[in-house]
């Protein structure tokens, strides 16, 4: 055991593997990305991996961008529910799926941000989450 808690259930509702693009350039979201002008709006496409979820079970997804001054605000909510038939490596119910999704991020100035990525179960229960942690900076 580790003397730092764990995520609950650490093999079932996970997301793994997100990978977010910037849809203007097809180029992966870096740690550091130049923006030439603000604000900007700056569409994405996030690329993800379901780990041992369960099909045709009702889950939502939201995504929300934090900053350092405090401010927050939800980019994209989804609600997913994938056919068993879409699934791969079913076992005891659950399976492993891919899926992509894409959003709008406007960000009005240069900043550090980090966006929060949490699923949430049909009993609304706080199945994942997840942080990429991103700059967005001008002549960078």
């Amino acid at each position: 055991m580790t003397a730092y808690e764990m995520k609950p259930n650490p093999f079932n509702e996970k997301m793994t593997a997100i990978k977010l693009v910037d849809m203007r350039t097809g180029i992966p979201l870096g740690t550091v990305n130049n923006i030439d002008f603000y604000p900007a709006s700056i569409p994405i496409m996030a690329f993800f991996d379901f780990f041992n979820i369960r099909p045709d079970a009702d889950y939502v997804l939201t995504v929300t961008a934090f900053f350092p001054d405090g401010t927050n605000y939800p980019v994209h909510a989804t609600r997913v529910n994938i056919p068993e038939d879409k699934f791969i490596q079913l076992n005891n119910g659950y399976g492993k799926v891919s899926g992509n999704f894409t959003f709008n991020f406007t960000i009005e100035k240069p900043s550090d941000c980090f966006f929060f990525f949490l699923l949430i179960d049909q009993n609304e229960n706080n199945s994942d989450s997840f942080y990429s942690y991103h700059t967005f900076g001008k002549g960078v």
